[in-house]
């Protein structure tokens, strides 16, 4: 490749389009601290690929929810490209829950048994084709059909088996019913919506079916009290099944069906720009009242971004492969612009974007709710995401409904309350098990969160769990050696220092901070 247009960044000395020299100071402070950190020598002058802003945006993320690295790649060179974040971690969701126990049937226009669905265990408890009231081979592939449905599966609930774990959905442990509803003449009509609806009516209770995924929706608008595909959905929730529908892409559009119906949750979306900063903007997702004076969607979630597979065996798979091989060889200019026409992102996987992968996300998070508390109605379901919503000044409150999901924050509106026996100090750092317990008490919080120098002092990110004594409390991985500061914030807006720890300083700000020594 001819290497005459590109320069070399001097962090990871890859040739690039071009560097970046100018930067937001006070919104990127932080990234710029931890690059002169790890590369003393480094100056604004010097200048850096964007990639490498991207990677160390992602690490301090990480550092501030103390996860462990996920040490993203970066394949591709070209100065507007971009690493695209695993959606657990845009969505700041709980890892402790995976769906486990939880039985999710998505209704799309076809499947295919992906191995991030069936490799190390297979979760798909039926393939169907509605349409004809056939099993579906999982031995073959579809193209015609399969893409749609194989993706919003896998974004919901595979398991990142061919991205080593990377891509995996939130709900990576749940089973799956998933009915085809695409007909051999490529329509999706409202009797074969119908057909599926009933059908998960008629069989719910031998599949343990929790959960209608609907990333599609009806040509028909109007009254939900006229639609068949309303009436059948409204009918499933009466039965105990949560109905989780994306309302569409055409922001002038109408809310068709399901999305329209009273009690199904209507799904609209985001785009945070495949950043990590709260930088959100609304996505051109379908908004407004329905004919029943219903305002939709509900909720909204990320729409734009998303990492989902790649056919196996499609001419796309083969060309990916073949792309990503040429790319490790020859960096060929022509080879990465064709790798961004056509969004991949390695051999196995894209980015797509709309509400129909917004959607499983939702739904994923609905199946950590009920892997926490499977006693969960539709209702006591919407509640709890609807509650735990939030909403940003940046988008209209009609375009976002009750905001964007989140994950952390609903599942401690359900975890059960343990009886927690308060330790004499605090932290209690165990060295057993190589973590650090932190403990509050406070009876009337409705959320405590943990801050400190050992993640930045990000707010709202680290969520003490409650129980039934009034006693809050987090566990979190066993830091290096060194001298850390910290407080609570309880609700969002009280800081409070850890009247347990005896050890304080000044905070400058007429309170104090407790101080928390690491010995090896």
């Amino acid at each position: 490749m001819d290497n005459g247009e590109k320069v070399i960044c001097p962090l990871c000395s890859d040739a690039v389009d071009k560097l970046l020299y100018r930067f937001h100071i006070d919104s990127e402070r932080s990234v710029l601290e931890k690059i002169k950190m790890q590369n003393p020598s480094w100056t604004l002058n010097d200048g850096l690929c964007g990639r490498c802003v991207d990677y160390y945006h992602t690490a301090i993320v990480m550092e501030q929810r103390i996860l462990p690295e996920i040490g993203p790649h970066f394949p591709i060179k070209s100065a507007d490209d971009f690493v695209i974040l695993p959606t657990p971690l845009r969505v700041h969701a709980h890892p402790r829950y995976t769906g486990k126990g939880v039985t999710i049937c998505f209704i799309d226009s076809g499947f295919c048994a992906h191995p991030d669905l069936v490799a190390t265990r297979n979760r798909i408890k039926l393939m169907l084709d509605i349409t004809t009231g056939e099993l579906i081979d999982s031995t073959t592939i579809d193209a015609s059909s399969a893409w749609h449905g194989t993706m919003t599966t896998v974004v919901c609930a595979g398991n990142g088996y061919l991205s080593n774990g990377l891509y995996k959905g939130i709900a990576c442990d749940a089973e799956l019913v998933l009915l085809k509803v695409q007909d051999v003449n490529g329509k999706i009509t409202t009797e074969n919506l119908v057909k599926a609806l009933q059908w998960v009516h008629d069989h719910h209770k031998a599949y343990n079916i929790r959960i209608v995924n609907i990333s599609l929706g009806d040509d028909e608008t109007g009254s939900y009290k006229e639609s068949k595909v309303d009436l059948l959905a409204e009918a499933l929730i009466e039965k105990g099944i949560t109905i989780i529908a994306a309302v569409g892409n055409d922001e002038n559009g109408k809310i068709h069906p399901p999305a329209n119906s009273l009690h199904v949750i209507a799904i609209g979306g985001i785009d945070d720009g495949n950043e990590l900063n709260n930088n959100i903007k609304a996505y051109h997702s379908n908004y407004g009242a329905t004919a029943d004076a219903f305002m939709k969607p509900e909720l909204v979630a990320h729409a734009i971004w998303i990492a989902a597979p790649i056919l196996p065996g499609t001419k796309e798979h083969t060309e990916a492969t073949s792309l990503y091989c040429s790319i490790s060889e020859y960096k060929d200019i022509e080879v990465i612009a064709r790798i961004q026409q056509a969004k991949y992102i390695s051999a196995n996987y894209m980015h797509v974007d709309g509400t129909s992968f917004a959607t499983p996300i939702v739904t994923a998070v609905a199946a950590q709710l009920l892997e926490a508390n499977p006693s969960l109605t539709p209702k006591s379901i919407r509640q709890i995401l609807f509650s735990t919503a939030k909403r940003y000044e940046s988008i209209l409150p009609e375009r976002q409904g009750y905001g964007i999901i989140q994950p952390r924050k609903a599942i401690l509106k359900v975890v059960k309350k343990a009886q927690v026996m308060r330790p004499q100090t605090s932290p209690l750092i165990d060295r057993k098990k190589n973590s650090i317990e932190f403990y509050i008490q406070h009876d009337c919080a409705e959320q405590i969160s943990l801050a400190g120098s050992f993640n930045n002092w990000a707010p709202d990110v680290l969520l003490l769990e409650p129980s039934q004594n009034g006693i809050w409390k987090i566990e979190i991985p066993l830091l290096a050696e060194g001298r850390y500061a910290y407080k609570f914030l309880i609700n969002e807006e009280l800081w409070m220092e850890d009247v347990e720890n005896p050890y304080r300083e000044p905070d400058g700000f007429n309170g104090f901070n407790s101080l928390l020594f690491i010995q090896n």
